[in-house]
């Protein structure tokens, strides 16, 4: 017998039947229950529904699916699916998962994650490229997701693929951006900003130099400032002004 709290109230979990109080009935297909109801699980545990109800249906045509709620996760009620007591990281969601894990663990980048990435790539500020690709009011959480999609490899990727046709309208190629680090590091004058840009730059470009050939034309100029400690440009927006410049 195991018990989790859940909004300050404690939800039981019996392990097997012979556990089970002889006063609680259950229903031995999970899929037929709903709230209040003890139902069996498919690896054998009893345990009791408090949350139901259904997946709004894409189509017309598609038909709405019901789900249950217990204290270890959330079910869909179709027969391809199993429900077991073991307890997920997010009980609400069907995958079990928080919403950092399954922005750390996708690996294929969504369609909001690419519109996100474009309003970036456009020169849009981050917490509002979130609010608007993701349609949501919540600025908090739009500010600390936008953070974690950036450090993401994927939407990274997006970014560059939606940069690179952009800055080969600016003129801006390969020498151009190694000349500018070269630069900054013989000049002896620690530019971190321009040197955080033109890092971007040589990111975004894919040059092939190595970080330990550019370190070597500076030396200790570049501590700290590596290729991989680099984030994404807060602001692109002096980028979009000369994009637009160039389209006229």
């Amino acid at each position: 017998m195991r018990e989790y709290t859940v909004k300050d109230r404690i939800h039981t979990v019996y392990d097997s039947k012979d556990e089970l109080p002889g006063d609680i009935e259950y229903l031995d297909d999970w899929r037929d229950g709903d709230i209040g109801d003890w139902v069996l699980t498919d690896d054998g545990c009893i345990i009791q529904i408090f949350r139901s109800g259904t997946f709004a249906r894409p189509t017309k045509k598609v038909k709405a699916l019901k789900y249950v709620g217990t204290c270890t996760g959330t079910f869909i009620c179709k027969t391809t699916y199993k429900m077991d007591c073991d307890k997920r990281e997010n009980i609400y969601n069907i995958s079990g998962k928080s919403p950092y894990t399954q922005t750390v663990e996708r690996t294929e980048v969504t369609h909001k994650e690419r519109v996100f990435a474009a309003f970036i790539s456009e020169g849009m500020e981050r917490t509002e490229a979130y609010l608007r690709a993701f349609d949501t009011k919540n600025r908090h959480h739009a500010h600390a997701q936008a953070g974690l999609l950036l450090k993401q490899e994927r939407v990274r990727t997006v970014m560059k693929e939606e940069l690179r046709p952009v800055l080969a309208k600016l003129g801006i190629n390969d020498n151009m951006v190694l000349q500018g680090i070269r630069d900054v590091a013989l000049s002896g004058e620690k530019d971190s900003d321009k040197l955080k840009a033109l890092f971007e730059l040589a990111d975004i470009l894919e040059i092939k130099e190595t970080k330990k050939e550019i370190t070597a034309i500076g030396g200790a100029v570049f501590k700290g400032f590596l290729p991989e400690d680099s984030t994404v440009l807060d602001d692109r927006k002096q980028l979009l002004e000369e994009k637009n410049d160039a389209e006229l």
